[in-house]
C-alpha cells in the first residue's frame, strides 16, 4: 500500500509490517541501522589492528605516525 504522506510503501516482510522505498527496497529499522553501523565499526577496528601489526613487523611504531 502506497503512503502519499510518507512517500513509502507499507508491506509485510518476514511477518512484520515494514516500509519500502518507491523502487521496492526495504527501509531498515533504526535497530538494523545501528547494528550495521556497529558491524562496520568492528570491521574498521579489526583492519586497524591488522595494519598496526604490519607496521610493527616493519619496526614502525604506528602510534608515532
Amino acid at each position: 500500500m502506497w503512503s502519499h504522506q510518507l512517500e513509502l510503501y507499507l508491506g509485510v516482510h518476514q511477518g512484520l509490517l515494514r516500509f519500502f522505498t518507491r523502487d521496492g527496497q526495504l527501509v531498515p529499522t533504526p535497530e538494523e541501522t545501528a547494528e550495521q553501523a556497529q558491524q562496520q565499526a568492528e570491521q574498521a577496528q579489526q583492519q586497524l589492528a591488522r595494519l598496526a601489526a604490519k607496521l610493527r613487523k616493519l619496526n614502525i611504531d604506528p602510534d608515532t605516525i
